[in-house]
């Protein structure tokens, strides 16, 4: 979280996550409630309904939008700590991820676990991280950049295009389609409104509200069944009638190899981290039991393709 980080580890470490791992942000200790030396990390969430998306050219427009109104809302929300207003006024992060991934890969006729969705994920993620730095930077010449900028690695020039993990350039053959070193050299020329941009949030629940799937998980059958304090909602998977062969639904993936790559495609754009998730059935292992060796090369492989965190 500090070698492919926005924030320069010598004055802004990152040293913790929040429950769901999407969220690495600088934290300072407390010695009281109203310390004002302190800092708790506070993100502020949206994400791209990519099911909803026929061109990878409309996010330019939504990510606009989102980066503008998110912003907007750092000024508007109560902070009743000052550590919390502290550390977001000075920092200004943001989390904007995805939901109804797999509903986005069924749509192409794309799976998780053999590699076929590798190129449109490295494809779809490269815009989504352009055009919210994009956003961010052109916010930052209307309205300055955020006081805390000088602590982010983007102050360097230093984009999350040039500290990934090398090893995924052995599994994407997809080149990059933006003019990164023009937004580079306004960043540094401008700043950033934002010191973060992207976080890819589990979305279990607020996903429900546009009847998709949630964040970047596969489904685990074509209707799920979630309960919640509100009641049990059964949820149809997206355009079910056309596309119910095209899912590749969680329990019909053969490991987590493929899902892991995908991961790590995101997470060389994501500026911050990701909700993800290994899934194991014990009833494909001898005597029933999942063995360490399996649990051990799955830590590997996300290691090795840079994934910054896994969930749970």
């Amino acid at each position: 979280c500090n070698t492919h980080s926005p924030f320069d580890p010598v004055v802004a470490p990152v040293r913790q996550s929040n429950l769901c791992l999407e969220i690495a942000l600088p934290t300072k200790p407390l010695e009281d409630v109203n310390d004002e030396n302190g800092e708790i990390a506070l993100c502020t969430l949206s994400a791209f309904n990519l099911g909803a998306i026929d061109s990878l050219d409309e996010l330019e427009e939504l990510a606009v939008l989102a980066v503008r109104a998110l912003d907007a809302l750092l000024d508007y929300q109560d902070y009743p700590i000052p550590a919390a207003k502290r550390g977001a006024m000075g920092r200004r992060t943001l989390g904007i991820g995805v939901i109804n991934f797999a509903y986005y890969l069924a749509k192409h006729g794309k799976r998780y676990s053999d590699g076929s969705a590798n190129n449109l994920t490295h494809k779809t993620f490269e815009a989504i991280q352009y055009y919210l730095l994009k956003a961010s930077n052109e916010l930052a010449i209307e309205q300055g950049a955020c006081p805390w900028f000088n602590e982010t690695t983007y102050a360097q020039g230093i984009l999350p295009i040039d500290t990934y993990k090398k090893d995924l350039d052995g599994i994407v053959s997809e080149s990059l389609h933006f003019d990164w070193e023009a937004l580079r050299e306004s960043i540094k020329t401008h700043g950033l409104r934002n010191s973060t941009l992207s976080a890819l949030m589990p979305s279990e629940t607020s996903s429900q509200i546009s009847n998709a799937t949630n964040g970047i998980e596969p489904p685990r059958g074509h209707v799920s069944i979630k309960a919640s304090k509100d009641g049990i909602l059964r949820q149809v998977v997206p355009d079910y009638e056309n596309l119910q062969n095209a899912y590749e639904l969680l329990w019909e993936m053969p490991n987590n190899d493929g899902y892991l790559q995908l991961v790590g495609i995101m997470q060389k754009f994501i500026d911050q981290s990701i909700s993800a998730n290994t899934n194991y059935d014990p009833t494909r292992f001898p005597s029933g039991k999942v063995p360490m060796q399996q649990l051990l090369k799955d830590l590997l492989n996300a290691y090795k393709f840079g994934v910054k965190t896994l969930y749970y």
